[in-house]
């Protein structure tokens, strides 16, 4: 990440990222305020808004997903 990236970002943003919805971005967002981090998009509070760490993306985008199969 050069200096002029921000290591956060707009919630809408990282829903463009994640290729979901802005609404979906938010309901994820706001789940994760809600079961105190366990699931939705990682984020954090800065004065009135809200941020997502680049980081939590990528340590995301890293995880083994398990495939299930009907």
């Amino acid at each position: 990440m050069t200096n002029t990236e921000s290591q956060f970002l707009t919630i809408p943003e990282a829903g463009e990222r994640l290729r979901i919805s802005r609404n979906a971005a938010y309901l994820a967002a706001r789940r994760y305020r809600q079961t105190a981090g366990r699931e939705g998009l990682p984020n954090i509070a800065i004065g009135g808004s809200y941020r997502v760490p680049v980081a939590a993306l990528d340590r995301m985008a890293a995880l083994d997903v398990p495939v299930v199969t009907p």
